[in-house]
């Protein structure tokens, strides 16, 4: 049903740019009704009504203008002040800086030594002038972090903006979009209006696939104007950076392959890191910091669970460990709520809730991804890779 109310979406779009009254009524009472139907039925998961509702909301406030516009002729003489009734300004960025730094993040340690290289030295003095030899006095960056899903690509982001003592937007790219025509660009100019007025920040963009897709593909219909809007802005700020300004902009997708070529090409994205899994080191560490908080038999250890974990994103460990605390848990509360015991009875993590939940969870990562990555990581296709890989095994 989802596919059908984003046509509906589109229809309702292009009555919008025709100022065809008549259908913009027509289409929005229908998307009204799918929507309102949708939310009703108890099979529709939350993030998907959350959707229908928002999208709803945005037909409504254009649906109530059309109306005020219908009753309201220009010879009754009513006011208007240009502005936009449909579009709410929103404060982009926080008003703190993150209490975070590298020390934060676990693992990654290619990523944090190319952030220590590309942003963080050139602002220490040490540093300065080995930096205005080989580029000037150019300061900030653009990057773009691509890898698997649940990597925590988000949280890298907010640990650099700790270090820099920078405010940050993080921008989930479903804030920016809209059902209305011209929404999302004005979110993205008044991102960058924002951003314009600090001394340091870093404006992050997660998921930045979303809206930046390649403009010949077919999932960039919807999206063309928006990315046009993105390069335009980036451009511009990064040229009208005042002296002592510290301006930076961070992407991350878990589609770099999908993006649009000029996204990445020099002066914008052109550098990109990857975040790879957590390697055996950092998975053990993920696993100590769930397992030191929960009482757990003396079998079951970090090295023990994180063998088991390999090939994990940081997210899937921690999905794994809070399923694996949920087993002892869910005893000790059947022990209180038992007749025959009504007391906690000391339970613990065993070997066995490992193996159990282990076994039964789905990871996130599969095989057939990381071989993506690594295909363009390489700058090769997927299918190129697959041959290489066919002939190494034939040669073996």
């Amino acid at each position: 049903m989802m596919g059908v109310f984003n046509s509906k979406i589109s229809s309702f779009n292009e009555a919008v740019r025709a100022q065809d009254t008549e259908a913009i009524s027509e289409i929005g009472a229908e998307l009204l009704r799918i929507g309102l139907d949708e939310c009703a039925k108890p099979n529709v998961g939350a993030g998907l009504k959350e959707t229908y509702r928002k999208q709803c909301l945005t037909v409504v406030s254009y649906l109530a203008k059309l109306a005020r516009t219908v009753a309201a002729p220009a010879s009754a003489g009513a006011a208007t002040d240009g502005a936009d009734p449909y579009y709410a300004p929103q404060q982009w960025f926080s008003d703190e800086v993150p209490n975070l730094g590298f020390k934060d993040i676990i693992g990654a340690q290619e990523v944090k030594n190319a952030f220590m290289v590309d942003i963080v030295a050139p602002l220490r003095s040490e540093f300065r002038e080995i930096y205005r030899k080989f580029r000037g006095e150019q300061l900030g960056a653009q990057i773009l972090l691509y890898g698997p899903p649940g990597t925590g690509k988000t949280h890298i982001v907010k640990c650099l903006a700790g270090a820099l003592n920078c405010k940050i937007a993080v921008v989930q790219t479903s804030e920016v979009l809209a059902s209305i025509v011209g929404v999302a660009e004005k979110n993205i100019r008044d991102i960058f209006a924002q951003a314009a007025e600090l001394s340091r920040c870093i404006i992050f963009f997660d998921e930045i696939d979303s809206i930046c897709a390649d403009r010949d593909s077919e999932d960039s219909r919807h999206t063309k104007s928006i990315l046009t809007t993105l390069l335009t802005c980036m451009d511009g700020f990064m040229k009208t950076k005042r002296e002592g300004q510290l301006r930076i902009i961070v992407a991350a997708t878990n589609l770099p392959w999908k993006l649009d070529p000029a996204l990445k090409r020099g002066g914008r994205f052109e550098t990109q890191i990857y975040v790879p899994l957590p390697d055996e080191e950092a998975v053990k560490k993920f696993v100590s910091l769930h397992l030191e908080k929960v009482p757990h038999d003396q079998n079951v250890t970090a090295d023990v669970v994180a063998a088991k974990l390999k090939g994990y994103s940081g997210a899937d460990i921690k999905a794994v460990m809070k399923q694996i605390a949920n087993r002892p848990l869910r005893r000790e509360v059947e022990n209180v709520l038992s007749k025959e015991i009504g007391r906690p009875l000391g339970e613990r993590i065993t070997m066995n809730d490992c193996n159990e939940v282990i076994e039964k969870y789905i990871n996130g990562v599969t095989p057939e991804m990381l071989l993506h990555f690594e295909a363009y990581t390489r700058g090769i296709s997927y299918e190129a890779l697959l041959e290489l890989i066919k002939k190494r095994k034939l040669n073996q």
